[in-house]
């Protein structure tokens, strides 16, 4: 039940959400538009980004000039091409490319369902954007350092092990 108040109130206060993300997507575009040739066939494609600990999901339309990302309901029924869940943590390292996103498959840190293809498409793409932190949530490159800190705070103590 709490988890359905979290769901429906993040849903509902996601259009500032979706307006940052999505500006942050087409400038990145604007930036490098030689990146999302790598999309291919996939340029206007859907992914689903799950984060395990959000009660919400991230809908991801990478198309250059109408890109945009939405706050959706993890069980959003619209067809995509493939969805990609795990830790947040892990999440944000495979878009910044921190994270080595072959290992976190196949240790199953994250979990693919749908088109591979098109996974390995997105994948090529984000590690030819050499995106910081900052791209993606749409931030100055003066925020990298602080949220660089954050993010190795927050792998950290997601991979500490339970007290007992």
């Amino acid at each position: 039940m709490r988890r359905s108040a979290a769901e429906h109130a993040l849903v509902a206060f996601s259009p500032p959400v979706n307006l940052v993300l999505g500006a942050a997507l087409r400038r990145i575009a604007r930036q490098k538009p030689e990146v999302f040739e790598r999309l291919g066939r996939f340029r206007s494609a859907a992914f689903v980004i799950a984060p395990a600990e959000l009660p919400v999901a991230f809908r991801l339309e990478p198309d250059p000039a109408r890109g945009r990302v939405r706050v959706v309901r993890p069980t959003d029924p619209a067809p995509a091409a493939a969805r990609i869940s795990g830790p947040l943590a892990e999440l944000l390292g495979l878009f910044d490319g921190s994270l080595d996103a072959d290992a976190a498959f196949f240790s199953r840190t994250i979990d693919v369902e749908g088109d591979t293809e098109a996974v390995v498409a997105l994948h090529n793409t984000l590690e030819a954007a050499e995106l910081s932190l900052a791209d993606l949530l749409g931030l100055p490159a003066l925020a990298q350092g602080p949220l660089d800190f954050g993010l190795a705070v927050v792998r950290r103590a997601a991979h500490r092990p339970a007290r007992a």
